[in-house]
């Protein structure tokens, strides 16, 4: 049971059984706690905690919380909070009160993925919500929804150092992604800042697909990864704000295209985590789901780099699990024998994992790479005046660029119209000697990943991109190349709102102002051109 009460036209203060299960679905929703406590995600959240924003859509399983064993909330105690909070009409206070929460909407940062995939918000028939709003619905129970039992609850709270450095593995679809959340969340319980590492760069927790990243988390992940969004940062440190990440990118979604790219990155990501991990502040890394062949190499190699303190592996009892660990280790690798031998073994947790049907309600993977796409990008998009932002101009001669190998330079404008790229910071001393664009002819693996753009346009009468990106005017300036990605520009459905590339700017010397085709069946080497 739970009783709702109004207090301003946008809020509502929310009455919770003690010691009950409930389940939520909304959207772009800020939850505050206002007396008694609540379970969510891994993570107790109680009157001194701040405000969090969640959103329990469609495309995962719902958000489930409790209120714990606390002691019931007082009659006296209850009515004190509410008149707090605002309430200022009579109120039925209900029985056994566990915990009150207050409902109010936050910023709109879902509205281009709702607007792009009806189905993430459908009508419900089957159920009867115990409360009901535009953006919330509460339900009682645990439908449709994950539920953390001790075979996983109880290894994540053993992670009690503070210096632990955890690897998350496991095959695909097996639960490493909640694995990670439920165990950053409970390492937030007891320290105020922890460290992430993405190494999945098919599936990214905060990311957009394609990079490889450092985040620095001081609030708990409540949101399906679509609905996160980073802040890139070129030098990250503990003083970092909650989500800034330090990021590299590979430029397409499977490792298997560029292992020794993947694994120079990787290790740049780790030496930085070690940096801080040795300050104190733990360390979840998400490792990728490729578990077979050249997967099991990487695992390998990965592992002896970051020399993990813990190993929390995902096991299904199927041919895509992983060796044994201790086996794994001394697997030989991509890389060199000689290299990252591991010093101390770490402490190794096999797990069960998640073995049942998608969570991701009938949402394929590139459907959720589009989703975070949609979600990064949407800042380019004024929603009320249904149009786009006006793009930056970029000179040819302010940027060189990276494209895929064995194409021919004279080829470069073709290749990066209307395509995603990564904004690398760091200056070139070896570049093309052209009047045209500048293509790099070194390696750029060392180079910071400050964001992404789309390229809108390229004038080729003025030689000047146009480009549409998140990425603030100071983070800009700071950007001197272009790598172009696999990523797909978001596609935005007509009638919805304008394609990102369609504008105005429509001139017979502007190249490429029509859709462009995806060729998902081509694989493509990514190096700088030599």
């Amino acid at each position: 049971m739970a009783s709702s009460i109004p207090v301003t036209t946008n809020s509502v203060a929310i009455q919770l059984q003690h010691s009950t299960h409930y389940n939520i679905r909304c959207y772009d929703t800020q939850l505050r706690v206002l007396a008694g406590q609540c379970h969510i995600g891994g993570h107790i959240l109680d009157k001194t905690s701040s405000s969090v924003t969640i959103n329990s859509l469609d495309s995962h399983s719902r958000l489930s919380f409790n209120t714990g064993n606390v002691a019931i909330i007082s009659a006296a105690r209850v009515k004190e909070c509410l008149v707090e909070a605002g309430v200022e009409d009579d109120f039925e206070i209900i029985d056994n009160i566990g915990a009150v929460i207050l409902i109010s909407p936050s910023d709109s940062s879902s509205y281009l993925a709702r607007s792009t995939y009806k189905r993430l918000w459908t009508p419900i028939s089957e159920e009867e919500p115990l409360v009901k709003l535009e953006h919330f619905q509460l339900f009682s129970g645990l439908n449709k929804s994950v539920c953390i039992s001790g075979e996983w609850s109880d290894p994540v709270k053993s992670l009690t150092s503070p210096d632990c450095r955890v690897a998350v593995c496991g095959p695909q679809n097996s639960g490493k992604s909640t694995l990670c959340r439920y165990a950053v969340n409970k390492l937030l319980e007891r320290h105020k800042t922890v460290l992430f590492l993405e190494g999945d760069i098919g599936q990214s927790e905060l990311t957009p697909s394609g990079l490889v990243t450092l985040s620095v988390l001081r609030e708990p992940l409540l949101n399906p990864p679509f609905c996160n969004r980073s802040k890139f940062v070129s030098d990250l440190s503990l003083s970092s704000e909650h989500l800034s990440a330090e990021s590299y990118c590979v430029g397409v979604v499977s490792p298997s295209q560029v292992m020794n790219e993947y694994l120079e990155k990787i290790k740049l990501v780790v030496d930085k985590a070690k940096s801080l991990n040795n300050g104190g502040v733990p360390l979840v890394v998400n490792f990728m789901g490729w578990t077979k062949g050249f997967g099991v190499g990487l695992h390998a190699d990965i592992l002896r780099m970051l020399e993990p303190t813990h190993v929390l592996n995902l096991q299904t009892n199927s041919p895509k699990d992983l060796p044994p660990i201790l086996e794994l280790l001394e697997i030989p690798g991509i890389l060199p024998e000689t290299e990252n031998k591991i010093q101390t073994k770490p402490k190794i947790l096999n797990i069960p994992g998640y073995t049942g049907h998608s969570t991701s309600a009938g949402f394929q993977a590139f459907e959720l790479r589009h989703l975070a796409l949609l979600n990064y990008f949407s800042s380019i998009y004024s929603k009320n005046n249904n149009s786009i932002v006006p793009p930056y101009k970029i000179r040819w001669n302010d940027v060189s660029v990276i494209i895929p190998d064995g194409i021919e330079e004279k080829l470069a404008a073709y290749t990066l119209n209307c395509s995603v790229v990564a904004l690398l910071t760091g200056h070139s001393t070896k570049i093309s000697d052209s009047e045209n664009i500048r293509i790099i002819e070194e390696d750029a693996s060392h180079m910071k990943c400050l964001g992404l753009a789309i390229i809108r346009a390229i004038d080729i009468k003025e030689k000047v991109f146009y480009i549409n990106t998140p990425v603030d005017k100071s983070s800009l300036d700071q950007v001197y190349v272009f790598k172009h990605t696999v990523l797909p520009v978001p596609h935005v459905p007509s009638g919805s709102l304008p394609m990102p590339y369609v504008s105005n700017l429509a001139a017979s010397e502007i190249l490429g102002m029509g859709s462009r085709s995806q060729r998902a069946n081509l694989k493509r080497r990514y190096r700088a051109v030599s």
